[in-house]
């Protein structure tokens, strides 16, 4: 007996198959189709929502959209790859109906539409939210490091610069020196001599970029630089240092579904609890209860979200007395006089307002330098002349929040259950763990949004399935 043999691929067919056969009733693929076909792109501040008149007609950004949305659930970013799937892929045909745009149209919509996108994210969350897909009101603030496009050999610290910038400027002199010997030739047009003035324009232009670094880095205090890419930041990650962004989220705790969202150039989370939080309050149309972990330990903005009706839980991370190998007395065996606004120490004495650090924001208390010096537990408190306590001015805040950390300890295990997941999605599955393909602060938005956005909707497509999905978008 023979093996199976398929079909003559020469043979003619008399009922062709029909693309819509191919693709399976209940496939992803399907609610892309539909969930984009619901979005208002004109709204959205789509670029050429609008069919033009005159001229040839463009491609729909709903097309672009849909393809985008589907490469990104596939591991497929690269707008020369989703090229190469229009004409090969059955459910990349049958969602762009054979449409096989070129792979510069591909990368333009992704590079001239980054708000669009971030608004298409949004969208998405107001449906979940409407349909009950996220019914509750507590969501799990994070950060992830995401690599940019420029590598790491891009990298100059400030030596660096500076020497790049010694070169270019010696390199210009010799050009305008070579100019000034063809100026006394009487050779100003001939070829050699446009060659050089098009090699100094470039040049200029480059230290001019140069000096632009080297001022950011004087204003910012930071010590290096990304060539070719400035809005990247060097950050840690996995173990070494390189350019990236940083991805924040707001993910409900429910649903798991990211419901704010938010790329930076910040390194630390440190400023980012108060912004993300007020995104995610305003997604949910209510206020919210947030949890977070110690890199988010920011009175001002716990105080703030407090005023705000905004309930925060973010781990503890206050600083410990390690002086002297830490034998000495911690701050809490000191003693916070409310109504006279001073400490008291172990001994009975009062530490008053010396004055306020506002780097750290904090008010410095210290000790009279008499008290001190005839204490017998100073050898125990302190090494300097006088004991020295630090109160942040937003010290209300961050014992109210430690309190309730205190009396619902599981709000933290409730964080590493709820914010894991969507990044190991994102980072792992979605982004496959390269780097990002569109420069700059705003490309990684855009970017990260189309990511976000395929979480989002492989995530209410497992929860709900694509039959549900589909009839809750036709409304």
């Amino acid at each position: 007996m023979g093996h199976r043999t398929g079909q003559d691929r020469k043979q003619a067919a008399l009922f062709p198959v029909m693309l819509d056969e191919l693709v399976v009733q209940d496939s992803l693929v399907r609610v892309v189709d539909a969930w984009v076909a619901s979005l208002k792109m004109k709204e959205l501040g789509f670029g050429k929502a609008q069919a033009q008149v005159m001229g040839a007609p463009p491609y729909n950004p709903a097309d672009l959209l849909k393809l985008y949305l589907w490469g990104y659930l596939n591991a497929v970013r690269s707008s020369r790859a989703l090229e190469r799937e229009c004409k090969r892929n059955i459910e990349c045909m049958w969602l762009l109906a054979r449409l096989a745009p070129d792979h510069k149209t591909i990368a333009e919509f992704r590079r001239t539409n980054t708000e669009a996108l971030v608004a298409a994210c949004a969208a998405f969350v107001q449906f979940a939210r409407v349909q009950k897909l996220i019914a509750g009101s507590t969501v799990a603030i994070d950060g992830s490091k995401i690599r940019a496009v420029a590598s790491r050999k891009a990298v100059l610290n400030k030596q660096q610069l500076g020497e790049q910038a010694e070169r270019q400027a010696w390199q210009i002199e010799q050009y305008l020196k070579t100019l000034d010997a063809q100026d006394q030739h009487d050779s100003a047009g001939d070829v050699r001599t446009q060659d050089v003035r098009r090699a100094l324009e470039q040049l200029q232009g480059q230290q001019a970029q140069v000096q632009a670094q080297l001022e950011r880095l004087r204003q910012s205090r930071g010590n290096t630089a990304v060539g070719g890419e400035s809005d990247a930041q060097v950050m840690m990650m996995a173990g070494h240092s390189a350019p990236g962004y940083n991805l924040q989220t707001a993910v409900e705790s429910q649903s798991h579904l990211i419901v704010a969202h938010e790329v930076t150039n910040q390194a630390n989370d440190l400023r980012q609890l108060q912004p993300i939080a007020e995104a995610a309050s305003r997604a949910l149309v209510q206020p919210i209860t947030v949890v977070a972990d110690a890199g988010y330990a920011n009175g001002e903005h716990i105080a703030r979200l407090d005023d705000q009706g905004i309930t925060s839980f973010v781990a503890v991370s206050r600083g410990v007395n390690n002086q002297a190998g830490g034998t000495l007395y911690d701050r809490a065996a000191f003693t916070w006089h409310e109504q006279g606004g001073y400490f008291i120490c172990p001994a009975g004495k009062s530490l008053k307002r010396k004055q306020i650090s506002n780097k750290d924001k904090a008010v410095i208390y210290a000790a009279r330098a008499e008290d001190c010096g005839v204490c017998a537990s100073k050898p125990h408190c302190t090494s300097a002349e006088q004991r020295l306590i630090s109160r942040h001015l937003y010290e209300h805040a961050l014992q109210a929040n430690a309190q309730r950390l205190a009396e619902r300890p599981e709000m933290m295990q409730l964080r590493r259950q709820t914010v894991e997941h969507p990044f190991a999605d994102i980072k792992h599955r979605i982004l496959g763990n390269a780097r990002l393909l569109v420069r700059g602060l705003s490309g990684a938005s855009g970017e990260l949004s189309i990511a976000v956005l395929a979480y989002n909707l492989k995530r209410a497509f497992n929860m709900k399935g694509s039959h549900w999905m589909r009839a809750a978008l036709r409304g």
